[in-house]
């Protein structure tokens, strides 16, 4: 379920970047762009940041269950 809302959210960016590409109003932002300009910056800053964090949010609670106790 996790991988599934992480990828869901690397989606999200990636259609953000294809947006801003092309030209429109990008999904839950309503900021409308007209060139390549922004979709390279979304495809660069937000859509890594976005889909790092989201995997790193979906790996923490198998971390958790795999943690060894150390004395």
């Amino acid at each position: 379920m996790a991988y599934t809302a992480a990828g869901a959210v690397a989606q999200l960016g990636l259609w953000c970047s294809v947006v801003g590409f092309t030209g429109g109003t990008l999904p839950l932002v309503g900021l409308k762009t007209a060139g390549p300009l922004v979709g390279l910056g979304f495809l660069v800053v937000v859509t890594s940041t976005l889909a790092r964090t989201a995997f790193c949010i979906s790996l923490a609670p198998l971390l958790l269950v795999t943690k060894r106790r150390t004395r």
